[in-house]
């Protein structure tokens, strides 16, 4: 009973939110393991990633799609409402970081769970992660400027945190007992994304309770960035006619950003007040599983 409820992401995910409203004390003291956390779960997500035997060429055109859907649909509509609604200066930047990071591992598990296309969410994640380490700076640079944030100090921070789970991920999928260990990879998973939420979460609570203007516009932009904008590829697709399990994956894409990552790429270049976006969206990327498992089925009875 505890090792599946250790294993339920969503049940971790919001135990760790709840914790952290009730009891955010622990935060400020596990702030200096967010690091070790983050690229713990980034590790075995990876391992979710294959990148030997990719054939990039046969699958380029959805590779594309997806790309586009995540980087220039998703990441434009964050940084649209952001330069809109937002006057922060360090809210505006969490957002601009959310934007430059790439898509949630997750689409991969949620593409087999939601009847997607896994191979897809599999192949798009490989190529899109090993061009996020020109993309995240590219975008960090031309939406902030040298003045915000030091070029050398974004490399650290990818090196840290992207290029080193992978090379790892890959030193792990190599070993003789990885088979044994990936049955429990998912709690291991859970446990970094636990301590990265709590910390998150637990930081900024005060700032979640007592100031609801900005809670209100945060989950303005949240709700557009997850919901809506998932909602909007999902119906696109339909009338395009693109088969389901595409249609579902390229939703995920079209809805999911790595808000791990980007909570903790906000916390090491900006500061505490930086993370409150990641904060925002975790809590609506988790309700949306729910919202998609429903909006999927209902589309899947339609499509038979």
């Amino acid at each position: 009973m505890i090792k599946k409820a250790l294993k339920n992401s969503g049940f971790i995910f919001l135990l760790a939110a709840a914790l952290a409203f009730v009891y955010p004390n622990l935060a400020v003291h596990l702030k200096q393991y967010i690091v070790p956390a983050l690229i713990l779960l980034m590790t075995f997500s990876l391992t979710d990633v294959k990148l030997r035997g990719l054939d990039i060429r046969a699958d380029l055109s959805s590779i594309a799609v997806a790309l586009m859907l995540n980087y220039v649909f998703l990441s434009g509509i964050i940084l649209v409402l952001t330069i809109l609604l937002i006057r922060d200066v360090s809210l505006f930047r969490g957002f601009v970081v959310m934007a430059a990071i790439p898509p949630a591992i997750a689409t991969v598990p949620l593409s087999t769970l939601l009847k997607g296309d896994t191979r897809l969410a599999l192949i798009a994640n490989a190529s899109i992660y090993m061009l996020s380490i020109l993309l995240v700076p590219a975008i960090l640079l031309l939406s902030l400027g040298t003045s915000a944030v030091a070029p050398l100090q974004i490399l650290v921070v990818l090196l840290e945190l992207i290029i080193l789970p992978l090379f790892i991920s890959r030193a792990i999928i190599r070993a003789p007992y990885y088979e044994q260990l990936k049955e429990d990879r998912n709690i291991l998973i859970n446990l970094g994304f636990f301590i990265v939420i709590y910390v998150v979460i637990g930081l900024n609570r005060d700032i979640l309770l007592h100031e609801s203007s900005t809670l209100l516009l945060v989950s303005i932009i949240a709700f557009m960035r997850t919901f809506f904008s998932g909602t909007l590829v999902h119906k696109i697709g339909r009338m395009l006619g693109v088969p389901f399990e595409r249609n579902v994956t390229y939703t995920l894409f079209g809805s999911y950003k790595n808000l791990g990552l980007a909570a903790t790429i906000a916390l090491l270049l900006f500061g505490v007040r930086a993370t409150i976006p990641s904060a925002v969206c975790i809590i609506f990327e988790v309700l949306m599983f729910t919202y998609f498992s429903a909006l999927f089925h209902r589309s899947l009875v339609l499509h038979t």
